[in-house]
């Protein structure tokens, strides 16, 4: 018996080296526990038996065993329950476990640069994943770059400046050197490094042999940031033709189905409310452990704003109030709150919520808008005053500060300002110098016009319009100077060679395209004509039009040009209600001519009613009639 333990604890450990060679993990649990059961003191068994759970999945089950079996028996595990803990999104045991192991350990250090990433300390993770690339070398290196420019994509989302390595490989780290160029703002990069990241990506999962199922939950990933990098260039038909197509794919991943709703809101114009609620509530229901920050941060905004817009008032202060509790104070929900309070029509209230922030572009000119639309003038110029100058100086605002100043009656304030703008050269400098040249003319600064037009006329040598002000502008000083460009502009020796009385008679300058009509005297007629009356007759321009039953043998009708109601053949149609009006009066057989009788020659016999006589058929007098009582109108269904 002493001879057989060691020979069957052999024999099992084959076993269990076999089952991990092919990858049957079940098989390698229940061999542990085999020898657990007769060697309960196996430390190699205990450690087989933990890496089997992790590989079948029971990340539980592999923690309680961890937790149980103490560390005479297990081993140093650090780095499997380490594991564990991350696989249960428990991120700040697995780092107090990593503390406590060994600080070269290789692996350690790479599952504390994925922990450190997952809890967006980027800085920390590119230190870490710097370092391993430095000091260790093995078949994991091109692993280990796909997530330092992972790394780095995200460090310049949060506004720290990175350079990204140009030496990239594989489809992975196409796509996170095109979400660092997105994170630039640099898109038409973006898009050629997704393109070249797509391609790679189909084939080089068709030569690993995965299934199409798989293949298309890989390429999701890659076409949904393709269509927003399509979105942001303005190509939101493409976009959209994306959205749709991986819409209509069962999608196992959810944080790109919620991606996906979040999207197609912002990239269609006409967007249904109920539909929005319904996409917003299927992507906010997608696991946060799946999705960063900035993602649950947006689809935060995206219900407040969503609330704001179907005017559910409470629902979106309530939002606001949770973002601000989750992510302190964010921009875009200041702004949102300003709106909501607009549409409250407390212009007021929200100007104060915008002033109560640190100042941002964003903030400051939604406050200027609303000082406008408000009426308030001076305090909108005082407020674009204090814009930075990088827009302020751009030439929309400057347009609109001239304007507002100009609103103030404050014209040499106006030309102060438009004098500093238009010394530097930049985009937009021809429309300044064409505002100050107005308004110098209008001020009758002429020289200062004249400066102002004499650069114009450098940027634009062509524009006769220009040279004509010019010339206007120099005349109030420097007439010689007006003669001259007025000769440049129109040469005399264009005019030697033109007939002037030729032009004085012609009047097709009057009538733009028309040509002029030769007026020619008319053909006299011949006496003969005249005398006999024979003159030829005029041509019809076309033939009359007669009736499609007109028949010429049958002489038209004399009355026709009389009413309806007043020619002899009328007869007057009884309706439907009193076509039995006149059953019952007079006696039967009596002739259908009414009979004219004379109240005169007729004796009155003595009866104690008098009857009343019945008078001929004519034309009913018009007598007030009393007042009938008003029927009840029909409803009408439409």
């Amino acid at each position: 018996m002493v001879a057989e333990g060691p020979l069957t604890a052999k024999q099992s450990f084959i076993e269990l080296a076999k089952a991990d060679t092919s990858g049957d993990y079940d098989k390698a649990f229940k061999i542990a526990n085999k020898i657990l059961q007769k060697f309960p003191k196996e430390t190699i068994a205990f450690k087989c038996k933990l890496v089997a759970l992790i590989q079948l999945g029971k990340f539980e089950d592999a923690l309680a065993l961890a937790n149980r079996i103490p560390f005479h028996q297990m081993g140093d595990c650090t780095f499997e329950k380490a594991y564990v803990q991350y696989r249960l999104n428990d991120n700040e045991g697995a780092l107090a476990t990593l503390s406590k192991g060994d600080p070269d350990d290789y692996r350690c250090l790479e599952l504390k640069a994925q922990l450190l990433y997952r809890a967006e300390n980027f800085k920390e993770a590119a230190d870490l994943l710097k370092k391993l690339l430095k000091d260790y070398s093995d078949d994991y290196d091109e692993e280990r770059r796909t997530n330092l420019i992972a790394v780095i994509a995200q460090l310049q989302a949060i506004g720290e400046e990175q350079n990204i390595t140009k030496e990239m490989e594989t489809y992975e780290q196409f796509y996170n050197g095109a979400c660092y160029f997105i994170e630039s703002g640099n898109f038409k990069d973006a898009l050629k490094l997704l393109e070249k990241s797509e391609t790679l990506c189909s084939v080089t999962l068709a030569e690993e042999g995965l299934s199409d199922e798989e293949c298309e939950d890989e390429l999701a990933v890659i076409r949904v940031q393709k269509a927003y990098v399509l979105q942001k260039l303005g190509r939101s038909e493409e976009a959209l033709e994306i959205y749709f197509q991986l819409q209509k794919s069962n999608l196992a991943d959810k944080s790109i189905v919620a991606t996906i709703s979040n999207n197609l809101l912002s990239a269609r114009r006409n967007v249904n409310m109920l539909e929005a609620k319904r996409k917003l509530k299927a992507a906010a229901q997608t696991e946060t452990s799946k999705l960063t920050l900035h993602q649950r941060r947006t689809l935060a905004l995206n219900q407040a704003l969503l609330y704001m817009l179907s005017n559910q008032k409470d629902l979106c202060n309530k939002s606001l109030q949770e973002i601000r509790q989750k992510y302190g104070t964010v921009q875009e929900a200041v702004i949102i709150e300003a709106a909501l309070l607009l549409r409250s029509k407390d212009p007021q209230k929200a100007i104060e919520v915008l002033g109560s922030v640190t100042p941002t572009v964003e903030t400051q000119l939604a406050r200027i808008q609303i000082l406008l639309n408000d009426g308030k003038v001076e305090e909108s110029v005082s407020a674009l005053e204090n814009l930075p100058p990088e827009i302020g100086l751009r030439p929309a605002i400057v347009q609109l500060r001239v304007a507002l100043l100009l609103c103030l009656n404050k014209k040499k304030e106006a030309l102060d300002l438009l004098s500093s703008v238009i010394g530097t050269d930049g985009t937009g400098v021809e429309i300044l110098l064409e505002q100050a040249a107005s308004l110098n003319l209008q001020c009758a600064n002429y020289r200062a016009a004249v400066d102002c037009l004499e650069r114009l006329a450098a940027l634009k040598p062509d524009d006769l319009k220009i040279i004509c002000r010019l010339i206007k502008a120099y005349s109030a000083f420097d007439v010689h100077r007006a003669e001259e460009l007025s000769n440049k502009l129109f040469p005399p020796s264009k005019a030697e060679s033109l007939d002037v009385d030729a032009l004085e008679k012609s009047d097709w300058i009057l009538y733009r395209d028309r040509s002029r009509q030769k007026k020619e005297p008319k053909p006299q007629e011949p006496d003969a004509e005249i005398i006999t009356g024979k003159l030829r007759r005029r041509k019809r321009k076309r033939k009359p039009l007669l009736p499609k039953n007109y028949d010429p043998k049958v002489p038209p009708d004399p009355e026709r040009w009389l009413p309806k109601q007043e020619r002899t053949a009328y007869k007057k149609k009884i309706s439907k209600k009193h076509k039995d009006r006149e059953i019952g009066r007079g006696t039967q057989g009596a002739v259908s001519s009414p009979v004219q009788l004379d109240n005169a020659k007729t004796k009155a016999e003595n009866s104690p009613k008098p009857t009343p006589v019945m008078g001929a058929e004519g034309p009913r007098q018009q007598r007030p009639a009393g007042q009938q009582p008003k029927r009840k109108k029909k409803k009408t269904k439409w």
